[in-house]
């Protein structure tokens, strides 16, 4: 029989050695500064979005019920402006073409 998920998650849990979470939220890192220690597929050069602002919103989109590319660049763009700060877009839009080539690039196994 194999084990399940709650008892395996529980043995790694009790076998990490990790510190205790931060208390003051303060301390806490951002879901964009999360995603911004991912690789990054795309070159260097022509790079004008963060990766992890980029990869927030289309979380955001797609836990708000947008499934495809269209909706996700339509959610973008419709997007409250305070959305966009928090998520670090303090420029345009990205478009869905840009959204398109990243996600397409992109690594899920990291």
């Amino acid at each position: 029989m194999q084990p399940s998920l709650i008892s395996v998650l529980t043995r790694h849990f009790e076998d990490a050695a990790a510190p205790c979470p931060p208390t003051d939220p303060s301390e806490l890192a951002t879901l964009t500064e999360v995603f911004d220690r991912l690789p990054d597929p795309r070159r260097v050069r022509g790079r004008r979005y963060r990766l992890g602002s980029l990869l927030g919103l289309c979380l955001v989109a797609v836990l708000g019920g947008a499934r495809p590319l269209a909706q996700i660049a339509r959610f973008a763009a419709d997007a409250a402006p305070e959305v966009h700060d928090q998520l670090g877009l303090n420029r345009a839009t990205p478009n869905a073409s840009t959204l398109g080539r990243l996600l397409a690039r992109l690594d899920g196994d990291p």
